[in-house]
């Protein structure tokens, strides 16, 4: 938890400053936006791991006499926002990301594509959305106030059924045992749901939509490729190869996380307790820490590399010279 935590705080700040100091390197002003949105997402994602990190270490071994007290402190319901927030704003950024590559290599000549201003609005709604979502468990109140205490990670995964019985735990002085005390009484947990709408139903479609798009995209580059003989065709290879990297990360952190959702509450499957605590600061976690060193890192390289070359240089003294003669 530590190493990926300070991992994902230095990559992604490394980031941001390099998309704030060369932002001239890049002349599409919509992808390096996504592409910095994203890494403050995934900053956030750090922060909710060296917290956690943290108060393992505060608790210590005596954790399971204060675990009850830590699932309905603000500061596991804060921190368990932090970290839903981040993964709904990784995963709808990502689909904006992919939106805009779709447009581009699919219709390269077509009309409708992200601008400045139409890519600043679909950042706004959907960090918009990704508040909205993270925040709903807090504003609804008593209705789902057991949503960040799923788990001692503060992160409400749907790796366990829903529950018929209902009660209350009670501290048993004299056998010194948290007892479990079953109620006769009904009682509705819409967290549950909300849950399962938002893991294996949201998630799932926009990760599947991903999935298409950038099928389509393979298919159009490798149609590309077989017409056209030349440097584009390497640079199109290339392209594909990042893409698949892109796609390949992304979905070996969420996939198995919904694939286990649904097991779960199919029936088919009990997941034990440990394997969830694995999924959430182990699985999830970990491509926050790899996607600053495949979106921007390697964009980098590419841009410094285009500018250093003689027909790019070219390209550049020819634009200066008409701009110079421009009145």
């Amino acid at each position: 938890m530590w190493v990926i935590g300070f991992g994902s705080l230095f990559g992604n700040s490394m980031v941001i400053f390099f998309r704030l100091r060369n932002w001239k390197l890049w002349n599409n002003n919509v992808q390096r936006l996504f592409i910095s949105n994203l890494a403050i997402a995934d900053y956030l994602m750090g922060i909710y791991m060296l917290v956690i990190a943290s108060m393992d270490l505060y608790y210590g071994e005596l954790y399971y006499l204060t675990a009850l007290t830590w699932r309905e402190s603000n500061l596991c319901k804060l921190i368990g926002f932090v970290a839903l927030l981040s993964s709904e704003a990784t995963v709808f950024l990502l689909a904006l990301i992919t939106l805009d590559r779709f447009l581009c290599i699919t219709f390269p000549f077509g009309t409708i594509k992200f601008r400045n201003t139409s890519g600043r609005v679909s950042l706004v709604l959907t960090w918009l959305l990704a508040l909205i979502l993270s925040f709903s468990p807090i504003l609804l109140g008593n209705s789902v106030k057991d949503f960040y205490g799923f788990s001692d990670v503060c992160v409400g995964l749907p790796f366990k059924r829903y529950s018929t019985k209902s009660g209350y735990i009670q501290y048993d002085a004299t056998e010194s045992l948290y007892i479990f005390i079953e109620s006769t009484e009904t009682e509705h947990r819409p967290y549950w749901t909300y849950s399962i709408a938002l893991y294996l139903g949201v998630n799932l479609a926009v990760f599947v939509l991903i999935f298409l798009c950038y099928v389509i995209i393979f298919l159009q580059v490798r149609k590309s490729a077989q017409t056209v003989k030349s440097e584009r065709q390497q640079r199109e290879r290339k392209m594909t190869i990042k893409m698949a990297l892109i796609v390949g990360t992304d979905f070996c952190c969420w996939m198995p996380v919904i694939t286990m959702g649904i097991l779960s509450q199919t029936g088919v499957i009990d997941l034990p307790v440990s394997l969830y605590a694995w999924a959430v600061v182990f699985i999830l976690p970990i491509n926050s820490t790899l996607n600053p060193y495949l979106y921007t890192f390697a964009a980098l390289g590419t841009c410094k590399k285009q500018t250093k070359s003689p027909l790019s240089r070219s390209i550049v003294a020819m634009g200066n010279t008409v701009a110079k003669r421009m009145p």
